[in-house]
């Protein structure tokens, strides 16, 4: 499937990269400057949905400045490359203990790419360990958008145990501050709450996890970029590959024309809806030296998180655990194979990663 979107991509970018889909209603951005100037400009693009007919949402990546700026900066600072390198120590136990699990036989994103990041996670927001099953659980649920009848159960257990753990009023931490947060001269009601804890779910766990199984691909098929990676540099630029190379969101779905305006040319009208394809992007050839290879590159100005305001907040974290998971692996294995066959894609074609990964 992914084959055949990047040969769409590359088609796409061909004919103008800038194409209205009739069936979506939208118009769909491929080329590197068009998807950077619509990121860049949130004073011409929003991302609040409420205004042209939609919903809105709880959560400030569904906002606009200043409303978007105000919310974020609640927690932006506990996702400052200093701060999130202080839990670069909890980090590494936890992957030591996940990698010498691992077997043979293992589902390497069932025991260790989601584990990893569900166990940080759970750590930042203080989640008790013997809840940390029922919060996987209600993960899984909120990043596949799944809704059964085991949903509502999960998703109201968590809610009262998150009350519960904002109501006692933790002294420090994440919790802490969006628990005490003040917007407009008013605290955060427990919805807004919740739907913080929901956003660090989404950006913290389904990202990294795919970055994981995509950098443990990477290394398989290219063997020969292991002998490499013997420095802190090579490891830096392995990871950024990765994220361009195999761009773990590979669109974003909803912006939408403030005014009407145009895009290199072409006309928007006002209330159009815009999917940015990062994915598309990031193989540009126009910007990337072939971009179809994976090659460890000295400068990569790839946009798999996102540029501007709304720019992933999770950014770091999700670098550092790269990090951490990579060297884990190098140090574990003299070589990585992925049996390619066994292991199988997510099929949602808005993300890029695996379902299941099997050593080979």
């Amino acid at each position: 499937m992914y084959d055949e979107n990047f040969e769409h991509y590359k088609n796409a970018r061909n004919n103008g990269g800038i194409i209205y889909n009739n069936e979506k209603h939208c118009w769909e951005l491929y080329t590197y400057d068009a998807c950077k100037y619509v990121l860049m400009h949130d004073d011409i693009f929003s991302s609040n949905s409420k205004y042209f007919g939609g919903n809105g949402g709880l959560s400030f990546i569904n906002m606009d400045n200043p409303e978007h700026k105000e919310y974020r900066n609640i927690i932006a600072p506990y996702f400052m490359t200093s701060k999130i390198n202080e839990m670069r120590q909890d980090i590494t136990d936890i992957s030591n203990e996940l990698i010498k699990n691992l077997q043979f036989n293992s589902d390497i994103v069932k025991d260790y790419a989601v584990e990893l990041p569900v166990r940080v996670i759970s750590n930042l927001l203080g989640i008790p360990k013997n809840d940390r099953e029922k919060f996987k659980e209600w993960s899984d649920y909120i990043i596949g958008n799944k809704r059964d009848d085991n949903f509502a159960a999960i998703n109201n257990y968590m809610i009262e145990k998150l009350s519960g753990l904002f109501s006692e009023n933790p002294e420090n931490g994440i919790m802490s501050v969006i628990s005490t947060a003040n917007v407009n001269n008013r605290n955060l009601d427990l919805n807004e709450k919740i739907g913080y804890i929901m956003l660090l779910i989404i950006g913290g766990n389904e990202t990294t996890t795919n970055l994981i199984t995509n950098m443990l691909k990477a290394l398989s098929d290219n063997e020969d970029i292991i002998n490499n990676l013997n420095t802190e540099r090579n490891i830096h630029d392995f990871i950024e590959e990765t994220l361009r190379y195999y761009s773990p969101i590979q669109f974003l779905p909803h912006r939408f024309a403030i005014d009407d305006t145009d895009i290199n040319g072409i006309h928007i009208n006002k209330g159009q809806r815009i999917s940015v394809f990062l994915g598309s992007a990031n193989r540009d050839e126009n910007i990337f030296d072939k971009p179809d290879e994976f090659i460890l590159r000295d400068r990569n100005e790839h946009i798999a998180f996102g540029r501007g305001p709304h720019m992933c907040i999770g950014a770091p974290l999700a670098r550092l655990e790269a990090d951490i998971a990579l060297n884990d692996f190098l140090e574990n294995y003299k070589k990585i194979r992925i049996d390619n066959k066994k292991s199988i894609l997510l099929e949602n074609p808005m993300v890029y990663g695996y379902q299941k990964m099997f050593f080979g």
